[in-house]
């Protein structure tokens, strides 16, 4: 049995990654912020024996202290954790503007931090795993090489530190067998603006599907950095 944790499954691409998943015979912890966000919930119908749920906030220590105590009690190892919770912050703003500095304290905080929080808290689960593997969910917006934008301060920001975690984070595992993939999971239609993004090019179920043929089913090379690719398993720039 392989066991794997997503975060973020409250909406969009989180609860896409947990159907695959489970669809692939995986035991699947789910994580969500929000209690009334019910949409992980419908999975219960299906997959009652290997779906497990647990409130958690990346952005507070004692959550994710007490979401490590859940998972070490219920799953033997984790071979799979997909850090996958976001949050986007203001997209408009340009340099002069009145910038909401405390927002973008608090995106880099859920973004960077948290998907650092979590694994640091996990670490020795995957650890003992066969797999071994961390997906962090990154973005084209985190490439400093390739930045073309004027704003979205804070996501930008956070990414590009989401990035450089990741980085320090595959320094440590490496040695012990360990991977990391910094994954963009392409431009895909969540509610992360507030609404339903209508303009993006892939459905949550399509970029999940890709992610997890990519990191799961095709012979992703181990190197001295960790990998910063898209769903297709192309590369970017750093």
């Amino acid at each position: 049995m392989y066991y794997a944790l997503v975060t973020g499954t409250d909406h969009g691409l989180g609860p896409a990654l947990v159907k695959s998943l489970l669809q692939r015979g995986y035991y699947v912890v789910a994580c969500r912020l929000n209690p009334a966000e019910k949409q992980i919930d419908e999975l219960l119908n299906t997959y009652s024996q290997n779906l497990k749920i647990i409130e958690l906030d990346i952005a507070k220590d004692e959550s994710v202290q007490s979401m490590k105590e859940k998972v070490c009690t219920c799953i033997p190892h984790l071979d799979l954790l997909i850090n996958s919770a976001g949050t986007l912050g203001d997209m408009d703003k340009t340099l002069g503007d009145d910038l909401d500095f405390d927002e973008m304290l608090q995106v880099i905080n859920v973004n960077a931090l948290g998907a650092l929080r979590v694994t640091n808290a996990l670490v020795n689960h995957v650890l003992k795993s066969e797999l071994k593997t961390i997906i962090n969910i990154s973005s084209e917006a985190g490439s400093i090489a390739d930045c073309q934008r004027e704003g979205w301060f804070g996501y930008c920001i956070s990414k590009t530190a989401n990035n450089m975690q990741s980085t320090l984070v595959y320094n440590n595992i490496k040695k012990q067998g360990g991977k990391l993939i910094a994954m963009h999971p392409g431009h895909v239609a969540t509610y992360m603006r507030g609404h339903l993004d209508t303009t993006a090019s892939l459905t949550p179920e399509e970029s999940a599907s890709a992610i997890l043929h990519t990191v799961l089913d095709t012979d992703l090379p181990t190197e001295e950095r960790p990998l910063f690719i898209d769903y297709r398993g192309e590369r970017l720039p750093w």
